[in-house]
């Protein structure tokens, strides 16, 4: 307890030191800036219900203490974003799909907005949608099981353009034993994270493909083919049908963008289900920027007191503010 406080001031002080250099690197005045959108560190996640005596509640934590950042940088500083939702009765997550539905919603064009970060999560807009036709969940791992499995056998943090995965083949025993995964073949909503997807299910991951003979590589290129596979598993139970509605663009954003063998793969399965796969920078908006992006967003909302959380996403009772005001 005594680390997660001191890290809590800590992660604060340096986000201030990082958000002064970049005003000062750029010429630009604190005056200037209106405010900071800051999302924190999460270091806990628990979607799951737990009672507590006769209390029963969901939980998130994210550190990077609010008032640290606004007393260092001097800019009212906005953030724990996720706490009201979940105090709402909702995960928290995935908090991203407001800002989805104000900056990429088409009036003609039905459009899922596909993040592949650690985790892979889907923002499903039908044309012209209001925000309570809106839903949004995880779909399972995105580049988190992929890194964990290239620290264990090769030693780097991830996998380079998808190359390793390209190399390899993937084992169709193995990738329908990860198909069978709980968490994949729930339905929304649903939120996953390290609890689900990291470490241990990783050593597992390994454990497993090197019984059934596969090489590193194969057990890359399968676990790769996992993300993909769960990504279209859950369009195909959960977005796709019986929703009466057209989709026929997915926009591709987050880490995994850069993994040539994810994007192949995955503009394969998208193909066949007569999608049409594009990035967000062709509707302008940088991929790396996007996060920072909505944090901007979500804060300006609670600023100005619009409701941010979308509960067909969340699964939260009710729209509500998210975001806590430090000035």
């Amino acid at each position: 307890m005594e680390d997660v406080c001191v890290l809590n001031y800590v992660i604060g002080l340096l986000f201030a030191k990082a958000i002064v250099g970049t005003l000062e690197s750029s010429g630009i005045s604190s005056s200037e800036v209106d405010a900071i959108g800051s999302h924190g560190q999460t270091v806990y996640h628990m979607p799951e219900y737990v009672r507590v005596g006769d209390v029963v509640t969901r939980c998130t934590l994210q550190i990077g203490n609010l008032s640290v950042i606004a007393e260092d940088t001097g800019i009212v500083t906005v953030g724990d974003f996720r706490s009201r939702d979940v105090a709402a009765g909702g995960h928290g997550a995935p908090i991203i799909a407001y800002v989805d539905w104000a900056l990429l919603t088409s009036s003609a064009t039905g459009r899922l907005i596909q993040n592949i970060g650690g985790i892979a999560n889907v923002t499903v807009l039908p044309p012209n949608a209001d925000v309570s036709e809106v839903h949004a969940f995880d779909t399972g791992p995105g580049n988190m099981v992929i890194d964990e499995v290239m620290r264990a056998l090769y030693g780097v943090e991830f996998d380079l353009d998808g190359s390793e995965a390209a190399e390899g083949d993937v084992s169709l025993e193995l990738l329908s034993e990860l198909m069978a995964n709980e968490f994949v073949r729930a339905p929304p909503p649903k939120t996953a994270g390290r609890r689900e997807f990291g470490h241990r299910f990783a050593e597992y991951v390994i454990k497993r493909g090197l019984s059934l003979g596969l090489s590193k590589k194969d057990i890359v290129a399968t676990v790769s083919m996992f993300t993909v596979k769960s990504i279209v598993y859950n369009y195909d139970m959960y977005v796709l049908k019986n929703t009466g509605k057209k989709f026929s663009e997915v926009v591709l954003g987050g880490g995994g963008t850069r993994n040539r063998f994810l994007v192949r793969e995955l503009e394969k399965e998208l193909r066949k289900r007569g999608l049409r796969l594009i990035f967000h920078e062709e509707l302008g908006i940088d991929s790396k920027y996007k996060e920072a992006l909505g944090m901007a967003v979500l804060a300006h909302e609670a600023l100005s007191g619009i409701p941010n959380n979308v509960p067909r996403a969340t699964g939260a009772r009710k729209r509500v503010v998210m975001g806590l005001i430090a000035t």
